[in-house]
């Protein structure tokens, strides 16, 4: 594996500004969790995203046979007992209307080498810009509107330019072949059943001395199930009948320019891919996801160990948004 790119510091170091940005935005998700609660008419305080839980389930991830030496020196079992979270990726728990159809995969590997492995993977994993400066403008402008409609519906309106230019900012920044592409794709899915899309990490992590992107890819699901239905409905009766398998896939960084680290906007091409192993979801394996435990549970891939953790600059931002939403989450809740 000579010809693997190896980690370096240098992939995850953030500007002067850019951690300017980001100490304003931690504020903001602060004052944010703060008041999720009421914002989302719920008895908890909830995540800064991927707020509503559709289910969690215990499954079992059976690692492939002739893996590399650098891939079995650290999944060094056949069999791992996992966790797994499905949400749908608004910041707000939406109870009534129609839904937007991001959606969360957030799995949880138990007791790699003694520590559990968190990879939360989504449906539309391009990032819709490489400016960490972009984006933190705009989701500190997204927090401070919502917090701010909360409190005083009409003294948020002075937020609203703020969001409209920051949104604007993003949108400009946004245009990638690779990222219209997806869209255009995506949209034409939009309708599909919850279990049926393909699934991937936002950027890189290490594995061992390297770079990898992890993506997850349903067996013979059907697209068509549930066709008009609520997802929660559709995925509660799927799980509920019905065992099912998926793919879980390690690509592997041996080219900065097809394989880039910091953007986020493209797809990774040619690049060396193995099937790290199969997940297995038992029929009917919910665990209660309505229990205040299950539900404060994290998939916090900064817990994981040294070489496992994510790279690159905009993993660093989601680095710092993840501490803060944890601590003030878990302290509103008592945890």
């Amino acid at each position: 594996m000579n010809s693997l790119i190896k980690y370096s510091s240098k992939f995850d170091e953030l500007s002067d500004q850019e951690n300017r940005d980001l100490a304003r935005s931690v504020i903001s998700v602060e004052k944010f969790i703060k008041s999720s609660a009421e914002i989302s008419e719920v008895n908890y305080a909830t995540r800064d995203a991927h707020a509503k839980t559709y289910a969690t389930v215990k499954g079992s991830l059976e690692i492939s046979e002739n893996l590399p030496d650098f891939l079995t020196e650290i999944f060094d079992r056949k069999q791992y007992d996992i966790l797994a979270r499905f949400s749908n990726g608004n910041l707000v728990i939406n109870k009534k209307g129609r839904e937007n159809p991001l959606y969360g995969f957030s799995l949880k590997i138990k007791n790699v080498k003694g520590q559990d492995a968190n990879f939360p993977l989504v449906n539309f994993p391009l990032f819709p810009t490489n400016s960490p400066s972009v984006f933190l403008k705009f989701f500190t402008s997204v927090n401070t509107f919502l917090v701010t409609k909360n409190d005083n519906f009409v003294v948020s309106a002075l937020d609203l330019p703020h969001l409209v230019k920051n949104g604007f900012s993003l949108v400009s920044s946004m245009f990638s072949v690779d990222v219209t592409k997806k869209i255009l794709n995506f949209l034409s899915h939009r309708n599909d059943f919850f279990f049926s899309f393909p699934y991937a990490g936002i950027g890189c992590y290490r594995i061992g001395d390297y770079i990898m992107k992890l993506s997850l890819k349903p067996v013979n699901i059907n697209p068509d199930i549930g066709k008009g239905e609520p997802q929660k409905n559709s995925i509660h009766w799927f799980l509920s009948s019905q065992e099912s398998t998926y793919e879980l896939f390690v690509e592997l960084c041996e080219d900065l320019k097809d394989q880039p680290v910091n953007d986020l906007m493209r797809d990774w091409k040619n690049a060396p891919k193995y099937c790290l192993g199969k997940i297995t979801i038992p029929k009917a394996s919910f665990v209660n996801s309505e229990d205040p435990a299950i539900e404060n549970l994290n998939f916090n891939p900064f817990e994981n160990a040294e070489n496992l953790q994510p790279v690159g600059k905009i993993q660093q931002i989601r680095k710092r948004i993840y501490e803060v939403s944890i601590a003030t989450r878990n302290k509103l809740n008592g945890q």
